[in-house]
C-alpha cells in the first residue's frame, strides 16, 4: 500500500531534547541555556553546540569523529569562554561541539548518538536540528533590539514556546521550563 510518504523520512521524537534556537547572534540563547543547567544539576545533562561554521579546533576540544563535512568533538576544558566550555562550566556532564553542513547534519546527529542516554536532558544548541528530529520541545530566543536571521519567522511557527530576550533577561524565565524524563512548560 502506498502511504504517499516514507518511514525512512519521518522524524523520530526525542522528548528528552530541548532544542534551543535564537533569532540571531547575541539572541542570549548560550546565558540562557547556562541558566537552565543549573537547576538540571541532579539530572546530568548534556549539551550539544552546533555550527555550519569549520574552525579550527581550540585545545579541549577531543575529535571523536571528523569527516570531509562535518566533525563531532567533546569538549574536555572548562577553562574558556566557548559555549562548548561554558556550559561543562554551569552543570553540564558532558559538552558537545558539532560542525556540520546542513546536508551532513542528521549524519553528524547519528554520530553523537552512541554519547547520549535517553534519560539524561540533552540541550542542543541549534537553528538547523528541528529538520532532523522532534525534540521533547523545540524553543527559540527572541532578541527584541537585535538583527534577526530570515530564518526567525519560519522557526516562529514551529517552535512550541517563544522567549523574548535583551540578552540577559528573559520572558518566559529558565525557570519555565521542567525536566521530568521529558521537556514540559510550566503552565
Amino acid at each position: 500500500m502506498n502511504w504517499g510518504f516514507s518511514f525512512l523520512h519521518m522524524k523520530q521524537k526525542w522528548s528528552n531534547i530541548l532544542l534551543i534556537a535564537g533569532s540571531g547572534q547575541n539572541s542570549g540563547k548560550t546565558t540562557f541555556i547556562c541558566r537552565l543547567l543549573e537547576s538540571l544539576s541532579d539530572y546530568r545533562p548534556i549539551t550539544v553546540k552546533i555550527s555550519r561554521h569549520f574552525y579550527e579546533p581550540t585545545p579541549g576540544l577531543k575529535a571523536l569523529v571528523d569527516e570531509e563535512n562535518y566533525q563531532l568533538f567533546e569538549e574536555t576544558n572548562l577553562e574558556t569562554r566557548k559555549d562548548s566550555s561554558r556550559y561543562l562550566q554551569h552543570g553540564a556532564t558532558r559538552s558537545f561541539y558539532i560542525q556540520a553542513r546542513d546536508q551532513q547534519l542528521q549524519l553528524a546527529f547519528m554520530a553523537l548518538l552512541p554519547y547520549l542516554e535517553a534519560e539524561q536532558p540533552i540541550l542542543i544548541e541549534s537553528a538547523a536540528m528541528h529538520h532532523i528530529i522532534d525534540a521533547g520541545l523545540f524553543i527559540l530566543i527572541i532578541r527584541e533590539d537585535g538583527e534577526q536571521k530570515p530564518s526567525t519567522e519560519i522557526n516562529k511557527k514551529v517552535a512550541d514556546l517563544l522567549i523574548y530576550s535583551d540578552g540577559q533577561q528573559y520572558s518566559p524565565t529558565p525557570d519555565h521550563l521542567i525536566f521530568d524524563s521529558e521537556w514540559k512548560i510550566k503552565s
